[in-house]
């Protein structure tokens, strides 16, 4: 990362931190003045608009400890991490990592001592004597910081005794690298790049007890990973961690190396206690063959790794719980045992009041006019129902002009001090590569004409640029889009964005992000060397599904799906909008923005649900009987 924006983030956490625990909002001056204070002390000399900005949108930030349903007749004690010793060190170094990117200490001490606490009071204590197995189910916001959460719950269970942790990080291997590299930054405190072998995030502090990871940013688990450390789960003095793919291959890998090395010829592994964490629990993950067959592969591999360990837990992270809930909970097979159903404990999050979520985008009427656009000229040109090698004659007017908002959109986050931050625009309308990449084809064709219109009249006067057809269209978004939007006290006039049009081109970049692409759309690249990326993701099923997508701003999606889980996953555009949530637009067919509505109305009835099943002492078995009889 560079040095200026390492210096920007200081004086961010410092000045977020100066507010924390004020009853009344700051007004932005004294944001700026207290900013301006700070600066000089923290050796910082560059603009302080842009962090300024931050600060704004991250002080107002509250966040509420989360609700739990438990199974109250299961002999559980939530309070033994009241009861005995618990040493901080992992929570409290995972803590003051997150206050550094600028996180407000009262949102992290909820993730920590709030909801991290509550989690670990779930689990099991990892001294306990005996065999045990419990299972439970956290259930977030897509893209609200989940990952952040199991995080903090991953460093809790390591301070409280627990000694081996798989995460298992979706399907696809994009995914997998961004979570190994958070479990880098934010617990392991090493670099896992083998080529580049060097302390990060938590491990900056060089007396750290860095826990050991058998996984790298390159390579899932595989047994010559393993047979190369040749050692014994006890053989570690900190705790092992693996980042994994919800892989047949892998899960089948990582079961052999756990029988052949460390149980040595005995039925389980009786010393180490262990903890899963799966995240994106609802896909792939669940037993969905009928009762009366085996358990489909994957579910069957999780739980006869489960299996090995006499103390084990298992914690699936959802945004969409709806499929974990129809697991039948008596679910039982002789090779691998009971069932992932959350009988223990469903532990619902809320998310930070900065976040922009299903109900700002869908269920809100000003913010939903203001951010929805309806797509009603694609079927003619790429058709919900395509095949595979279907020929793309042309794109649609709507995705040009969704095209032309993203630039505009992009020059006005320059101008207002964002031009180190990444900017993305994601395109889903296809789940084929080879239409994916017809799709890329037109797009760089449209965007080198607009690309060379910019340059030959961005410094033009207006009388001459307007004659320019990509010149009046981007002015004609301006007009109809921005003119009227307001940051940081002051409006900018078209005569502004046009003058800074030309900077957008100067890190853009096309990519197909799809399993079989060799593409990587590495945000963290660009941000060690202080750039801000302007990104177009064109993608499917890789788009829809964990993935960040770094500083969305325009969304353009026409798939065709009602499964309540794929759709609420594709919300790739809800998350943090620090300073530029007033220019995200998303393009949705009418039938999706109907249906994100019910959705959004759905999930908001279960997350009640389970706060009024909580007061009455109910279990997670009964939430299971009450979705499976909801009339949606």
């Amino acid at each position: 990362m560079s040095v200026q924006r390492e210096k920007e983030k200081i004086v961010l956490a410092a000045l977020v931190g100066a507010f924390d625990g004020q009853e009344n909002l700051p007004s932005r001056e004294e944001i700026g003045a207290k900013a301006a204070a700070l600066s000089p002390l923290l050796g910082y000399t560059g603009d302080l608009k842009n962090i300024i900005a931050e600060a704004e949108s991250t002080i107002p930030q509250r966040m509420n400890a989360g609700v739990s349903l438990v199974d109250i007749d299961a002999a559980h004690d939530e309070d033994w991490i009241h009861k005995r010793e618990i040493g901080t060190t992992y929570a409290d170094a995972y803590g003051g990592y997150l206050r550094g990117e600028g996180w407000k200490p009262t949102v992290v001490n909820t993730l920590l001592n709030g909801d991290g606490s509550k989690i670990l009071g779930l689990l099991q204590d990892p001294k306990s004597e005996g065999a045990w197995s419990r299972r439970g189910l956290v259930i977030g916001h897509v893209q609200s910081g989940k990952t952040a959460n199991y995080m903090g719950v991953i460093a809790k269970a390591a301070d409280a005794g627990y000694k081996f942790i798989i995460v298992i990080a979706g399907i696809h291997n994009n995914l997998r690298k961004q979570t190994q590299q958070r479990i880098d930054e934010g617990f392991v405190g090493r670099s896992s790049d083998p080529s580049n072998r060097v302390s990060i995030g938590v491990g900056v502090d060089g007396s750290y007890p860095k826990p050991v990871t058998l996984t790298t940013i390159n390579s899932d688990f595989n047994k010559q990973t393993a047979s190369v450390s040749g050692a014994q789960l006890n053989d570690f003095k900190n705790p092992v961690v693996l980042v994994i793919k919800k892989n047949v291959k892998t899960l089948e890998a990582l079961h052999i190396w756990l029988r052949e090395l460390n149980a040595k010829g005995r039925d389980r592994i009786a010393d180490v206690p262990m903890l899963v964490i799966d995240d994106e629990a609802d896909n792939a993950s669940i037993n969905t063959n009928k009762p009366d067959i085996n358990p489909t592969v994957t579910n069957s591999w999780i739980r006869k790794i489960l299996r090995l360990f006499t103390k084990n837990c298992y914690v699936g992270y959802t945004a969409t719980p709806f499929a974990n809930i129809f697991i039948d909970p008596d679910a039982f097979d002789k090779d691998a045992y009971e069932e992932l159903f959350p009988k223990d404990f469903i532990h619902s999050l809320d998310a930070p009041s900065t976040y922009f979520g299903p109900d700002k985008v869908f269920l809100n009427e000003d913010s939903s006019d203001a951010i929805l656009r309806q797509i009603a000229d694609c079927e003619e040109y790429l058709p919900l129902t395509h095949k595979n090698g279907s020929p793309v004659a042309e794109l649609p007017g709507s995705l040009y002009h969704a095209l032309d908002q993203f630039i505009v959109a992009r020059a006005i986050r320059n101008l207002r001090g964002q031009e180190r931050k990444h900017c993305s625009m994601l395109i889903n309308v296809s789940r084929f590569v080879s239409v994916q990449k017809e799709v890329r084809s037109f797009i760089g064709l449209r965007l080198d004409r607009i690309r060379d219109a910019v340059k030959a009249n961005y410094m033009m006067p207006e009388e001459k640029s307007a004659k320019n057809e990509y010149m009046a269209r981007l002015k004609a978004v301006f007009d109809a889009e921005f003119a009227g939007n307001e940051f940081a006290g002051r409006h900018y006039a078209w005569d502004d964005v046009k003058a800074s049009l030309w900077g957008v081109f100067e890190h853009f970049r096309t990519y197909v992000v799809n399993s079989k692409s060799d593409e990587v759309l590495d945000f963290a690249k660009y941000e060690k060397d202080g750039i801000g990326l302007t990104a177009i993701a064109i993608g499917g099923l890789s788009l829809s599904r964990g993935l960040t997508i770094e500083g969305l701003t325009i969304s353009y999606m026409y798939r065709n799906t009602r499964m309540y889980d794929t759709l609420m996953q594709m919300g790739r555009w809800f998350g943090y909008r620090p300073g530029y949530e007033d220019l995200c637009r998303v393009w949705l067919p009418e039938a999706s923005i109907n249906w994100y509505k019910h959705i959004a109305l759905a999930s908001e009835e279960l997350r009640q649900q389970i706060t009024r099943m909580r007061q009455a002492d109910m279990s997670p078995r009964d939430f299971g009987l009450y979705v499976k009889s909801h009339p949606d």
